[in-house]
């Protein structure tokens, strides 16, 4: 992975010389208009990201995806192992649903968790091909360069931008009232709570492990809106896009491959339900069948939210689609008209 950058010179021009020309140099303002497309992430930049690099947690040549999976997992999951073991709710009859059973725990901080971190070296490439690759194509010629610049730049201020990331934290850490279920008793007995109330464990889990796992989750819900916003973005500017490209989307497939990156993270909100329904079916007595429609609303839902950034293009690859119908039919007149007159008649 290219080293990345997350400070106010992501997009500056090289310190060496002048900053190239648009008018006047045809090659400068291809190799800087590719520079910025190099330099462009949705994954490395923020207060957040910021934190983590002081911390050594996470390094610009290297992603640490490991390290950080094993803090992460120390620090949410080894807890509540340890204060299970210590109040004998591990294992063991004391309640229904020991620690050391609970489906919905291994789903959450064993599967999603790291899926989540790991979705990082997926995603994060996937979208430099792309972004780089309306530059190398030619979709995004000289003309327009200095708008595509705007549009990477200001993708990344809003990436950088601390308000949403405070409010995200806010949003995962305060709101009590939104995951009471946190904080009260189960329907059935577990090492999350007692008749007394919560245990320690439950405790750890409601005040940290929970709102750090909603955090990275809401943290990517922000990402995947600055990229779509950047594609809704990019989609209005003027671009060489061919109707007759032989990848039948103008040009723009690249960007279904890109999008297909993100179905790392749906694989892992669908551990976290995955997990919650083993427990009802092994715990509770609930049947396989009781779920169909959570399973297929999730099925649906995930299609929609995976397929919005491409379906914000549509409008601009329906334009094209129609402006080439256009064109073609008329030459395809013109060249049959001129057979006709010239063979036939």
């Amino acid at each position: 992975m290219s080293t990345p950058a997350i400070g106010p010179e992501v997009s500056a021009a090289p310190s060496s010389g002048p900053k190239p020309s648009f008018a006047n140099s045809s090659r400068s303002t291809q190799e800087f208009g590719t520079s910025l497309a190099n330099d462009f992430s949705i994954v490395f930049g923020g207060p957040t990201y910021d934190f983590l690099y002081r911390f050594r947690l996470v390094r610009f040549s290297l992603p640490n995806i490991l390290r950080r999976i094993v803090v992460l997992v120390a620090a949410t999951w080894l807890p509540l192992v340890l204060l299970s073991l210590r109040d004998d709710l591990a294992l063991g009859h004391h309640v229904r649903i020991p620690l050391l059973l609970d489906f919905a725990t291994y789903g959450r901080f064993l599967l999603a968790l790291p899926l989540f971190v790991m979705a990082e070296i997926v995603i994060d490439p996937g979208i430099r091909l792309a972004v780089r690759q309306f530059v190398d194509a030619g979709i995004v010629q000289n003309g327009v360069l200095p708008a595509f610049e705007n549009v990477l730049k200001r993708a990344q201020k809003l990436r950088d931008s601390s308000l949403p990331e405070l409010i995200l934290f806010l949003l995962a850490f305060l709101p009590v009232f939104l995951f009471g279920h946190e904080w009260s008793a189960g329907a059935i007995s577990s090492w999350h709570t007692t008749p007394q109330g919560l245990t320690a464990a439950g405790w750890w889990y409601a005040a940290f492990s929970a709102p750090v796992l909603r955090f990275i989750l809401y943290r990517w819900a922000f990402r995947y809106f600055v990229w779509a916003a950047l594609v809704w973005r990019i989609s209005r500017l003027d671009l060489v896009l061919t109707p007759t490209h032989p990848d039948r989307a103008a040009g723009l497939n690249f960007l279904c491959i890109a999008q297909q990156t993100f179905g790392i993270l749906f694989c892992a909100l669908g551990c976290t339900f995955a997990g919650r329904m083993a427990n009802s079916m092994v715990f509770e007595g609930a049947k396989i069948e009781s779920f169909k429609l959570l399973m297929a609303g999730f099925v649906v839902l995930s299609l929609i939210v995976s397929l919005l950034p491409l379906a914000l293009v549509a409008p601009k690859l329906f334009i094209v689609r129609r402006k080439g119908l256009l064109e073609y039919s008329k030459l395809a007149s013109s060249y049959t008209q001129s057979f006709d007159r010239k063979w036939v008649h």
